[in-house]
């Protein structure tokens, strides 16, 4: 693994991008303290899929639509609250 102090890794961020691209991490130093690891992104596409295998996430089928953040809400067919109170008189 390699270091990198802030000052050094803005001057030469190019030569630890390709370092990180060959698959190593580097911590960036902030006056001798850790603060930041930059890992590969296969690295991080590893750690989904591992979840995955253990049942915690489901990796998505395919990408989402363009307009998907932009897309209305839809509309409940009754209130929250209205479905707790029911849920609460048929226990009692």
């Amino acid at each position: 693994m390699k270091t990198a102090a802030v000052a050094e890794l803005k001057n030469r961020l190019s030569h630890y991008l390709r370092i990180v691209a060959k698959g190593e991490t580097v911590t960036v130093l902030d006056r001798g303290r850790p603060v930041a690891q930059i890992t590969p992104i296969h690295a991080a596409d590893d750690s989904f899929r591992r979840l995955a295998a253990e049942g915690l996430v489901r990796l998505p089928l395919r990408k989402l639509p363009r307009d998907f953040w932009r897309r209305p809400l839809a509309k409940a067919s009754r209130s929250v609250v209205g479905a707790l109170l029911e849920d609460r008189e048929e226990r009692f």
